[in-house]
């Protein structure tokens, strides 16, 4: 089932994305290795792709910034390569390779396709002139020029050529046309013309298409703050101060710039410059800051927002550059918030069919437009071919580096083949990186069964009535006396042992004899009728048909008729299909005449999926559920899957169970407790997904109650404005198709004194039953779609 996390296979047609792309690194620069990255510059611009590798600043000790261990991390990368400065000892060269060692990447440097062959396959005639602008040498704004337009020695670097078996004498100008320029002023204004030029940048994405973040306002409220989410809803305007041959500085424009696929202006590098004190001059960067804002870009957001940073200015000098800033919000961030892993940020892209049987398929690997580009290439030795499922995100977790999707080797043969993994798997190896392990919780089961009869997550929507549960429950209700003894007996001994005044102690437990309504097996449980239904759907008897047509269906309920023994009187129900040779299990004789001189009158039987997901309450884990993936589909790429019960263990010992679990793109994986009632949600069922929460650096916890938010506002207490828990009342789960606004108003966001949930129950429940007759009627083909149109 679609964004149920399931150890099911992938299988079928599915619709797939092929990038077809070249080999990625991940370059170690020492941070005060100016020299270094200039020349590492030059070479990544000769590279076909190049300009997509990462850039590490790394210091002399061989230590990394925890953003760039994570990128190292999760990114996707093929291997990983050390600039070794000029003057530098073996001692450097051997404490880069340990740090390659801790991040599981093998030090090569192969694999490098001078961008020149690609060019050499194209008519020359089509290449555009690249303009190669020569800042001056130790100019506040070479280092911002090199990394937006790129760099080009004079002649193709010889070991790169070699590499290729490329004609050593080969030139430049062989192959595509060059002007070379020096600019007399260099500026923002000249900067701003230049970018729209063809650039070395641009020469190295030759044929290759930008594999962009995808940003956009995506209404998360900071409920679910995924690694990431500042860079996702403020887009890629961002501007970058750099101080004057900063490496750290040079590394985050040129990561960033790959990350939103190099657009003409943003992300774009600012020098800064100094008073006579040495303090940052505001009022010079704010004058560049506003010429590059003046400029008809595409911005994202209602509003042009800016967002300032920088590796090496502390907060207080970008707020201070931000404050002044007129007429447009702006937002002072660090680079972890700014920059993501991602995939491979170059490709060449395509759609394709793949017909997946227990999870594998075999996909061509090159289209012919593919091999009319890498006709010098030998592409079984240069070029990866990553394959991505249509709404199967797989995250970005270090055993599958870069997450995306599936790499596999673009092979002589055109074909390989593609492993889909699980998405069971997936939680797995996301709840792995914290030592834990998983297991599917009793309940989760119920759950996931149930969604299976439901037709997937989405069908669950049929469930969602107030009425309806009700009815659910109460026919549920068991006729077994000893049964109920025991459990009032065990609840009994509950309350007791939790409180001290009896009379308190009393009304607790008159409160939970109230809520024992279910069966302990389905022999016991009732069954219900039209007129039941009718009256708990609102009285409206074809409400009530359209609902019996979807739920005999698809199977969650039984027709079942009532037998009366003609011998002893003994009352019994039946399938229909199971009344043609029934017999009396008091009397034991054949019933001869079961129907009596009454008319034959259907009633209606839980079946055992259902009935055991209201047994253990977990038909609300299912409903909250199916609320989570509906009302996040409007984000893609977010949710890799949802399961309604999970058990997590460290080692032999279980550290808790969530009744609902989500697993993120990014691998983080979020928690959520479900009750019934809001009041069962006591500090210590909330302190126990707390500790889940924890033990995975959980940003946020979930709760979920079967009331409204009105009959448990003790629940809301829980619900923190710091976006570090979110409690789902019925005033959310019950909306039928949810469809959260843009600013996030259609998911909770509570406030203490002004509650304004999107809508009421009753609302809900009236849209629920003006969609399940349509929903019904198309169903089984009796709504004709061309009455749509008119």
């Amino acid at each position: 089932m679609h964004n149920i996390l399931s150890r099911i296979a992938t299988q079928g047609t599915v619709l797939a994305r092929r990038h077809v792309r070249p080999f990625r690194r991940a370059c170690l620069i020492r941070d005060d290795d100016y020299a270094g990255l200039l020349r590492v510059i030059e070479r990544a611009c000769q590279v076909w792709g190049g300009v997509g590798d990462l850039m590490v600043p790394v210091a002399a000790d061989g230590s990394i910034s925890d953003l760039y261990r994570t990128l190292l991390l999760r990114s996707e990368l093929d291997y990983l390569t050390i600039s070794v400065p000029d003057a530098e000892s073996q001692a450097w060269h051997q404490r880069c390779g340990e740090l390659a060692e801790a991040m599981r990447l093998s030090v090569r440097r192969g694999e490098e396709v001078p961008v020149l062959l690609i060019a050499g396959a194209r008519d020359a005639e089509t290449l555009r002139t690249v303009t190669v602008t020569d800042a001056p040498a130790n100019d506040p704004w070479e280092l911002v020029y090199s990394v937006m337009l790129g760099r080009l020695p004079h002649r193709p670097d010889e070991d790169l050529l070699a590499y290729s078996r490329a004609r050593d004498d080969l030139q430049f100008s062989d192959v595509v046309t060059l002007e070379r320029q020096a600019p007399e002023s260099l500026g923002v204004d000249d900067l701003l013309a230049r970018c729209r030029q063809v650039t070395p940048v641009g020469m190295s994405r030759m044929s290759l298409t930008p594999r962009p973040l995808w940003v956009g306002s995506r209404g998360v409220d900071g409920w679910l703050q995924e690694a990431g989410a500042a860079a996702r809803d403020l887009g890629r305007n961002v501007y970058v101060l750099c101080e004057r041959k900063s490496v750290a500085d040079a590394a985050l424009l040129w990561n960033l710039r790959a990350l939103h696929g190099w657009s003409p202006i943003v992300p774009i590098g600012l020098p800064v410059s100094r008073t006579g004190a040495g303090e940052l001059d505001v009022a010079e960067v704010e004058a560049r800051t506003e010429t590059v804002a003046r400029q008809p870009f595409w911005v994202t957001g209602a509003a042009p927002m800016m967002v300032l940073t920088s590796a090496t200015l502390p907060q207080e000098d970008l707020e201070a550059v931000g404050r002044h800033l007129p007429h447009r919000p702006v937002y002072a961030l660090s680079p972890s918030d700014v920059l993501v892993p991602t995939p491979a940020p170059l490709a060449r892209s395509s759609s394709m069919p793949l017909a997946f049987a227990a999870g594998r398929a075999l996909a061509p690997t090159l289209t012919e437009d593919d091999r009319e580009v890498l006709a010098l290439v030998d592409t079984d030795q240069s070029v990866r071919v990553t394959v991505e499922v249509d709404r199967q995100p797989v995250p970005s977790l270090v055993p599958l580096r870069g997450g995306g999707g599936a790499i596999v080797r673009a092979s002589a043969t055109g074909v390989a083949e593609v492993q889909w993994p699980q998405t069971w798997t997936l939680l797995e190896a996301a709840a792995r990186e914290h030592d834990l392990t998983v297991r599917e919780s009793v309940s989760g089961q119920h759950a996931v069964a149930l969604a299976e009869l439901a037709g997937g997550a989405h069908g669950v929507r049929w469930l969602a009535h107030r009425g309806l549960l009700t009815l659910l429950y109460s026919t549920a209700a068991s006729t077994s006396m000893s049964w109920f003894k025991a459990r009032a007996d065990r609840l009994a001994r509950e309350v007791a042992a939790a409180q001290e005044d009896p009379d308190a102690a009393m009304a607790q437990f008159s409160e939970l004899l109230a809520d024992i309504n279910v069966s302990h097996d389905a022999e016991t449980s009732g069954a219900f009728d039209l007129s039941s239904l009718t009256m708990a759907l609102g009285r409206k008897r074809s409400i009530a048909e359209a609902w019996l047509r979807w739920a005999l269906q698809r199977r969650l309920v039984l027709r079942v008729v009532q037998l009366i023994c003609d011998h002893c009187g003994f009352k019994l129900l039946r399938p229909v299909e199971q009344t043609s040779s029934a017999s009396c299990p008091r009397c034991g004789r054949a019933m001869l005449d079961p129907y009596g001189l009454t008319s034959l009158s259907f009633r209606y039987r839980l079946a055992e999926p259902l009935r055991r997901s209201i047994d253990d309450d977990s038909v609300y884990h299912a409903l909250i559920m199916r609320w989570l993936i509906a009302a996040l589909a409007n984000r893609p790429g977010f949710v890799v899957g949802v399961h309604p019960g999970v058990e997590f263990y460290r080692g032999k010992q279980q550290i808790g169970e969530a009744d609902i679990v989500l697993l993120l793109a990014d691998g983080t994986i979020i928690p959520a407790e479900v009750k019934r009632h809001g009041r069962q949600l006591t500090e210590s069922e909330v302190g126990k997904v707390r500790s889940i929460a924890d033990a995975l650096q959980s940003p946020t916890v979930l709760l979920g109650a079967g009331d409204s938010s009105i009959d448990c506002p003790q629940a809301l207490a829980y619900d923190c404005d710091d976006g570090s828990a979110r409690v789902i009342t019925s005033d959310y789960w019950l909306t039928p198709i949810p469809r959260p606004a843009i600013d996030g108003s259609g998911l909770p966001r509570w406030s203490r004194d002004n509650n304004h949930p999107p809508g009421t129950p009753q609302d809900h429940e009236e849209a629920f039953c003006g969609l399940i007759e349509e929903a019904s009627a198309r169903a089984f083909g009796m709504h004709d779609p061309v009455r749509d149109l008119f």
